[in-house]
């Protein structure tokens, strides 16, 4: 089984790793740049010890090659190029979140998705949160009515000002998706008030009876972390590493216990490769896409 990965991100790096994991013996890393790929090559050959074919190459490669995978995970304002570069393959599509620029299309963004959606059936958006959200419903029962929810996100990005909004927002409404209900996305809200600064972004809305705050903040200094509050209850996403292993963890504020929890990356590949053909998997992937670039974008109008 192979794939193709456009793109030299950190991001590519976890994609790549994934797809090791999950069966795949030979990638070829797409840039435009040469120094690049092969360092992206070199920094995943120290991580894995399975014997993996890597090769790199440009977009040309893909009208001679046949890939079981393309993997997009370039800068998000040239995801839009890179989808109508990979439309008329017979691979499956990977996404790395957001599909495209909200700042770039604007309300355009309906026009063009819907143009992808219909020459390829088979495109798939990366939403690891869905599957994080399980994890923290679980260690958060049983509330019996949810109040308010703080969801406090750090990354080490670099994105800035509404760019902030546009990378991190997927992963605030996939999670909402499994942890409040799967009608959250379809429901009216109300802004409240919101603030938006070089590195951090913020609003506070309504949504039927629960008061939601959502902080996003960028700072390539800082480690990736999550901090969920419902109600008066903290849990704290957390990772350790555990014999050159990363492990997963939430942690409870208030009882100072820890629950181990599976990695929703992989939990996302494990979920994509027992759906390669199953064709209601990428519609209900589809749909999610669609209704968190309609609430993206209303956040940011």
């Amino acid at each position: 089984m192979n794939c193709a990965i456009i793109g030299s991100t950190k991001i590519a790096e976890v994609h790549a790793e994934q797809l090791i994991k999950s069966g795949v013996k030979e990638i070829t890393f797409i840039s435009r740049s040469i120094k690049k790929r092969k360092k992206i090559i070199s920094n995943i050959r120290k991580k894995v010890s399975k014997r993996i074919l890597f090769t790199h190459s440009n977009l040309k490669i893909l009208k001679k090659n046949t890939y079981k995978f393309v993997c997009i995970c370039s800068k998000t304002e040239v995801h839009d190029k890179h989808l109508m570069e990979v439309l008329k393959l017979k691979s499956i599509i990977i996404v790395e979140k957001p599909i495209i620029s909200l700042l770039k299309f604007k309300n355009k963004y309906i026009n063009f998705l819907t143009k992808i959606y219909k020459k390829n059936k088979k495109i798939v958006v990366c939403y690891p949160y869905l599957f994080l959200a399980k994890s923290f419903k679980k260690f958060s029962s049983p509330i019996q009515k949810i109040n308010k929810i703080n969801f406090e996100f750090q990354t080490g990005g670099n994105a800035t000002f509404k760019k902030i909004c546009i990378n991190l927002m997927p992963h605030a409404l996939s999670f909402f998706h499994i942890f409040l209900n799967k009608e959250f996305l379809k429901k009216k809200i109300i802004i409240n008030n919101s603030q938006v600064k070089k590195s951090l972004w913020q609003t506070s809305f309504k949504t039927g009876e629960i008061i939601i705050n959502l902080i996003f903040k960028e700072n390539y200094q800082k480690k990736t972390s999550l901090k969920l509050t419902i109600n008066n209850l903290l849990l704290i996403r957390k990772t350790k590493k555990n014999k050159g292993k990363f492990i997963n963890f939430i942690h409870n504020y208030k009882t100072k216990k820890n629950r181990i929890i599976k990695n929703p990356m992989a939990e996302f590949y494990k979920d994509l490769t027992r759906n390669t053909n199953n064709q209601k998997y990428f519609r209900n992937n589809r749909n999610i896409t669609f209704d968190i670039m309609k609430k993206n974008n209303f956040f940011l109008n």
